[in-house]
């Protein structure tokens, strides 16, 4: 009798493991035909010059497809052309549904310095280029004006669709300047009207997508965005 148990405890307990097998088999197969889905549409909309990856980071994501809800899902794109801009893209979309709705979430978009360089006209001087340094961004080269090699530190913001760049030091053989303080220095003042902030325009943003934030790092200017709760067709809509 005894015996006759553990056997139907072995049996069952095969059983058990053969299922929760088949079922983590299924979901993986769903997750991964999802995901190819998503991405597809994605380089649809972006057309970027990179690849496109997808993840479903939800815990059997695959299998709940099948009840119409895709979980959180992660796009990012590389070499999305914008505004005569070429950056890499990161979305990050909570709680989406086949039928294309979400929970909201967030976005990222990389700009190389070689851009951030072009946009900002070189505030006016021939091998001005932009970078980063310690979350700021930093301008270096040489300017007429003074004709020396010049490094001016300014401050990034931003409001829901604009882009600032406010100088906020130059720093000229070793000494810094705050820029407020050039125009109560001799023949200095021209210099600060031409490190006056620069704002950008951030047009073409999709509906309910916001820009929140930008800083600067050692590979580019990152612009952080919002996305509001709502219809997320254009990045994964039907996508399963």
């Amino acid at each position: 009798m005894t015996g006759n148990r553990r056997s139907k405890t072995r049996v069952l307990g095969a059983i058990i493991a053969i299922l929760a097998a088949l079922v983590c088999a299924t979901d993986l197969l769903i997750e991964h035909r999802t995901e190819e889905r998503i991405a597809a549409r994605a380089a649809t909309w972006l057309k970027p010059d990179g690849p496109v990856h997808a993840d479903l980071t939800t815990p059997l994501s695959g299998l709940r497809t099948l009840a119409g809800d895709v979980g959180d899902i992660e796009v990012s794109a590389k070499g999305v052309r914008r505004q005569h801009t070429v950056m890499d893209v990161s979305v990050r979309l909570k709680d989406v549904t086949t039928g294309g709705d979400s929970a909201g979430g967030s976005g990222t978009a990389t700009v190389g310095y070689d851009q951030v360089t072009r946009h900002l006209g070189a505030l006016g001087a021939d091998g001005v280029t932009a970078g980063g340094q310690d979350g700021a961004l930093l301008l270096s080269g040489n300017i007429a004006r003074l004709g020396l090699p010049v490094a001016v530190r300014a401050e990034v913001s931003t409001t829901a669709d604009a882009l600032t760049v406010t100088p906020t030091t130059v720093s000229v053989l070793g000494r810094s300047v705050a820029v407020d303080d050039l125009a109560a220095r001799s023949g200095a003042s021209g210099l600060r009207d031409e490190l006056a902030p620069r704002t950008l325009a951030v047009t073409g943003l999709p509906r309910g997508v916001a820009l929140t934030s930008a800083h600067a790092t050692d590979h580019g200017l990152v612009l952080a965005f919002s996305i509001a709760a709502g219809p997320t067709a254009t990045v994964a809509g039907g996508a399963a």
